[in-house]
Parts: C-alpha cells; sequence; structure tokens
C-alpha cells in the first residue's frame, strides 16, 4: 500500500491543533544559532530570538468536521506528506543538486502549495468569493423594474405593487452603491484557495528556475508569512492583471537564507548564479513588502533595515486580486457581460 492509499484508507481524527501554514522545516532554513527574528507588520514590533515551531501558527487553520462532527485533521496530515517529500529535495537545491523530472514536479507540488495555504491566500480567496457574489448583484439587480419582476414571482402577483416597488427601488440602490459586505466562511474560502493547488503547481513545474545564492557570509535572504511572490517582471506590467501562467509573471521564493528561487519563462530549465549585493536587497524588499502579518530571518539588523526603509510598521496588508463587470467576445462575434478576476502584480 502506497502513502497516497494509506491516507485515504481512514480518517485521520488526531492532529496538532496549532497548524503551521508556513512549515517548521522551511522556517529552520533562516535561522541563526537556531532562532529567528521576526518583525509583526500589525504591531510594529520586531522579536528577536523566537523558535521556528511557534512561528507562522494558527489554530486549526486545516481541521474540519465531518458529517459525523468529528474533528478530522486530513489536510493537515496530506501536507505532512507533502512537505516531507519537499525537505530533502530543498535541501539538495541549496547545496547545488539536481533535480530529477520526478523530484522537480514534488517540488513544484510543495510550491504549489505554499502559494495557496497561506492565510493571505485564503483572505484573496475570500476577497475574490465576495467581489464575484457583488458583481452578480451588479448585474443582476441594479434595474429596478427586473428587480420588481423577481419580487413579484417571489411573492406572488396579489402582493401590494405599490410595496415591491419600494422593496426594488431599495434593493437596486443597494446594488448599485454596494452599501454591504459579503461575509465568507474561512472553511469555504480555504477550500477555494486549495481548489486551485495542483493548477497553480503545474504552470510552477513549467518554468525555467534560476536557483540565487548570497555569495558573502554577510549576506541574507529574508522570507515572509506569505512566501511565494508572484510579480510582474517589468514595471511597465505592473498594472495588467496577471498569474502564475502569465507569460509576464516571475515568481519569487526564498528557499533558505543563502539561496532564492525565481521561476519565470517557459521551458522548464534549471540554471544557478550568485546574486549581487544590491539585487539581494531589492529580492528582500519584496518578499517584506509582500507580507501579510510577518517577516522573518535569522539577521535581525536586516529584519529591522529593510522593515524600516518599506515603512511597514501599522499598514495593513491589502488583496491583489479584484472582481470586475466587464465584456469578452463571444466565438460568433457579440459581446457578453460577465464578471472577470484581476490580480496586479507587485
Amino acid at each position: 500500500m502506497d502513502k497516497f492509499e494509506k491516507f485515504v484508507a481512514k480518517p485521520h481524527l488526531v492532529g496538532p491543533t496549532k497548524q503551521h501554514y508556513v512549515p517548521k522545516f522551511y522556517l529552520k532554513g533562516f535561522t541563526s544559532d537556531g532562532l529567528l527574528t521576526v518583525f509583526d507588520r500589525v504591531s510594529g514590533e520586531i522579536r528577536k530570538r523566537q523558535q521556528p515551531q511557534k512561528i507562522a501558527t494558527v489554530g486549526h487553520l486545516y481541521t474540519f468536521e465531518d458529517k459525523q462532527d468529528r474533528k478530522r485533521f486530513d489536510l493537515e496530515v496530506l501536507f505532512g506528506h507533502i512537505e516531507d517529500a519537499a525537505a530533502p529535495i530543498l535541501k539538495s537545491l541549496a547545496n547545488g543538486g539536481r533535480l530529477s523530472a520526478a523530484e522537480r514536479e514534488s517540488f513544484a507540488l510543495f510550491l504549489g502549495l505554499a502559494a495557496v495555504r497561506t492565510p493571505a491566500a485564503i483572505a484573496e480567496a475570500s476577497n475574490v468569493y465576495g467581489g464575484f457574489e457583488k458583481a452578480r448583484s451588479r448585474l443582476l439587480l441594479t434595474d429596478e423594474n427586473r428587480v420588481f419582476e423577481l419580487l413579484k414571482k417571489m411573492k406572488g402577483s396579489d402582493t401590494d405593487e405599490t410595496l415591491l416597488k419600494g422593496e426594488a427601488r431599495d434593493v437596486a440602490k443597494i446594488a448599485r452603491e454596494e452599501s454591504y459586505d459579503v461575509e465568507v466562511d474561512q472553511q469555504f474560502a480555504l477550500h477555494r484557495s486549495l481548489s486551485v493547488w495542483t493548477i497553480v503547481a503545474e504552470e510552477l513545474s513549467k518554468r525555467d528556475w534560476m536557483i540565487l545564492h548570497a555569495s558573502g557570509d554577510d549576506q541574507s535572504f529574508l522570507t515572509s508569512d506569505s512566501p511565494i511572490v508572484l510579480q510582474s517582471m517589468s514595471s511597465a506590467t505592473r498594472d495588467r492583471p496577471i498569474g502564475y501562467g502569465s507569460p509576464q509573471a516571475q515568481i519569487l521564493f526564498p528557499l533558505t537564507s543563502k539561496c532564492a528561487l525565481v521561476a519565470s519563462g517557459s521551458l522548464g530549465r534549471t540554471g544557478r548564479c550568485d546574486i549581487k549585493v544590491d539585487a539581494l536587497r531589492r529580492f528582500n524588499m519584496t518578499v517584506a513588502q509582500d507580507c501579510r502579518r510577518y517577516v522573518i530571518g535569522g539577521d535581525a539588523a536586516l529584519v529591522e533595515s529593510i522593515t524600516t526603509e518599506l515603512g511597514l510598521a501599522d499598514t495593513e496588508w491589502q488583496p491583489k486580486s479584484s472582481v470586475e463587470v466587464g465584456y469578452r467576445m463571444k466565438a460568433d462575434g457579440t459581446l457578453a457581460t460577465g464578471a472577470y478576476v484581476k490580480r496586479k502584480g507587485s
């Protein structure tokens, strides 16, 4: 029986209540003397000498209840299998090793998971779903006459029309002004985010991977609580919609304090180079800027310098994805109105 068959053979009813959304083994790669420095974007504090096992955890983030009201830890167990497979591959990449096709595919699965499992990714999914619901309302409920007919069907033709017209006017006004919030269940948002996991992984596996190495002993990479950074390759394309499969996309992922992965292109090649000091600082600033809450590293002075220069203290993370109502050309040449997701590059 292979690992997957063992995994699905029975429900997993025991697991940790505090669950890492950035793996503990990964965080250990950024420690200094086994400890981390963590900048908190919300409070503006820098906390030194932090243990990796206590960083980037949320209670029952991946736990769900089944139809028998049992707490299930299946996702936590599945993620553990992905991390166990990725750990030696990450180590090999950091040490200059070559990857087999199977190892590349396995590590791409880990990268894809890193992109969709974090609170930032879940918040993006929640924001997109809420955006679609508001877009749906804009498309269906801003016309008072249409709303009136819908209400008439719902409440019956014998309902007072003056009352219905007043309700229709109020509904249309709310839809036009979007003077309401859409609350999305956390577990639903997690499901929505994880639903694109393998799609993201497949796109990342096709990319060219460049492994950047910090050459000096006094140089190091930082990471964050949202370690996969999706950005445009040039400032000229930053305002254009972007995704993991976009030709203009570049994906950053710090591997350890001494090396990082940059994915771009589409030929599936792997290369290596040393990163210059100024480029390393720009890389760290991009990673830090993209954090949801925490910037993490082993070099306390570097964490403080980067976050201070960016002015991150007391700033608030904002989702990059939005939903807009627009038009697309159908096969017959006519225009169709719909809602579309747009994500801007960093």
